[in-house]
């Protein structure tokens, strides 16, 4: 959402760090002055999986195939889904794996709630989660949805007893998701 003449002029001064996500970093690679990415020693993938489900695969390939032959990758995923695997095998040359923690551990820090709702209550399930919401975490709290349409919807719906709620996600303005 970045104005990217301004981004160009900043990358044409060979910035040591360059954070971009893949769709911004191959419209500068395609553009009229393209940015230099041949000596750049490092290459980060975060989030990949992520990546790969809002079909960046083609914006990846074009970047690593600007990069140098002769860097460091690293790629960072939640899940190690095949797609993981086939960005692994173009990006990256004998690769480590690496892993955070043991599958299905949580943090001590973290406290998660998991509500089952009978078959019936599934069409009150915005409810049960304000209650939840209200009554147990007072304080804050990050509730994840599966849509954009989703979580701006519980925006709504917590807003109407008074919580203080914002929503973050994708179709938000740059200043929007700055704020």
């Amino acid at each position: 959402g970045m104005d990217m003449t301004a981004q160009s002029l900043a990358l044409s001064k060979r910035p040591h760090v360059v954070v971009a996500t893949p769709g911004r970093l191959r419209d500068h690679i395609s553009s009229a002055t393209p940015p230099d990415l041949s000596r750049a020693p490092f290459l980060v993938l975060d989030e990949a999986d992520r990546l790969l489900e809002m079909c960046f695969l083609e914006e990846i390939r074009e970047i690593v195939r600007h990069c140098p032959k002769r860097r460091q990758t690293m790629l960072f995923s939640a899940t190690l889904t095949s797609g993981v695997g086939e960005l692994a095998e173009f990006s990256m040359k004998n690769p480590a794996r690496l892993s955070a923690d043991q599958i299905g551990t949580t943090p001590g820090t973290l406290t998660e709630e998991v509500l089952r709702l009978r078959p019936g209550a599934v069409a009150m399930k915005e409810a049960h989660l304000l209650a939840i919401v209200a009554r147990t975490f007072t304080k804050k709290v990050i509730v994840f949805s599966r849509t954009k349409q989703q979580a701006h919807r519980l925006k709504i719906v917590m807003g109407i007893p008074g919580l203080k709620a914002c929503e973050l996600h994708g179709d938000l303005t740059q200043t929007q998701r700055l704020a």
